[in-house]
């Protein structure tokens, strides 16, 4: 009974192959698959379409007058203005697009003005500590920017507990008594002799932000402590009005501190850089944000 099942399915399987195989011959519309030989073909039959347009052209001019005919057939004219037809729409169209990231573009920032100060402490002791107030917080003295009504602290960017930084002591003669106590060349004694201030240096780098930025901002700009008039101690290239005390305790009662705002519309941008010994402090008023930033 199985073989012959068995059988019967072979014999239905053949003919359903032969009727498959015969309507394909008799009708090669009814395949299933077309070859990959019909899709490439296609561009080729719609190029070809094309010229058609330049045999209409010819078999009207048979249609015109007999003094047209003396005239060049004017099938050269269409070809001619038909083939330019597809360049010159495709190049405004790669023209637009450098055009239009050019206006959306932001422009560059506008140097206004620029003012540098430089200076070269002699003790070792000054510029280790100068060092290492550059290089607290990843830097954060080293690259300041402020904009439109920012304020600056020179203590915040020595962090919440300065105190505690490796501060090297640096020899400070007094020329009178002070009037309070400061680090970095202030805290003297009425004694004349020399004492050992904890954090020397920090009040030179502090005098040379105010007057790197004296010119491009207004007097109100710049808060801090006399150095001379708190403890009658001069600075090394450092005018009397723009000595500056720092006292920096992280916030604590005598805090000295120097602030800075932006008073201007600009943007204050402040770098110091170092070139062996020589520390150079530079100010730079942008009309925008400066660049990088």
């Amino acid at each position: 009974m199985r073989f012959k099942v068995f059988v019967s399915l072979v014999l239905i399987a053949l003919i359903l192959d032969i009727a498959l195989l015969s309507f394909s011959l008799l009708h090669p519309a009814w395949r299933l698959f077309e070859l990959p030989v019909a899709i490439a073909a296609e561009p080729p039959a719609a190029a070809t379409s094309q010229p058609t347009p330049t045999a209409t052209a010819r078999t009207a001019t048979p249609t015109t007058t007999p003094t047209a005919s003396s005239t060049p057939p004017p099938t050269a004219s269409p070809t001619g203005t038909s083939t330019p037809l597809p360049t010159p729409t495709a190049s405004p169209a790669a023209s637009m697009q450098p055009s239009i990231a050019m206006a959306t573009a932001e422009p560059a920032a506008q140097l206004i003005a620029a003012k540098s100060e430089a200076f070269t402490p002699a003790d070792k002791a000054v510029r280790a500590n100068i060092g290492l107030a550059l290089a607290h917080y990843y830097g954060a003295l080293a690259h300041v920017v402020l904009p439109p009504g920012g304020v600056f602290s020179f203590n915040s960017t020595l962090g919440l507990r300065p105190q505690r930084l490796p501060w090297k002591n640096v020899k400070v003669k007094p020329m009178a008594a002070p009037a309070t106590p400061a680090p970095s060349g202030a805290a003297p004694s009425d004694e004349a002799a020399a004492q050992l201030i904890q954090g020397g240096g920090l009040c030179d780098l502090a005098s040379r932000f105010v007057m790197a930025a004296r010119p491009l901002l207004p007097a109100g700009a710049f808060r801090f402590v006399n150095h001379v008039k708190s403890n009658g101690i001069h600075l090394s290239g450092v005018p009397t009005r723009d000595a500056v005390s720092i006292w920096a305790i992280g916030g604590g009662p005598g805090e000295q501190d120097l602030t800075i705002t932006n008073l201007t519309n600009g943007w204050l941008e402040y770098t110091v850089e170092r070139d062996g010994e020589k520390i150079t402090v530079t100010a730079r008023l942008w009309d925008s944000a400066p660049p990088g930033w």
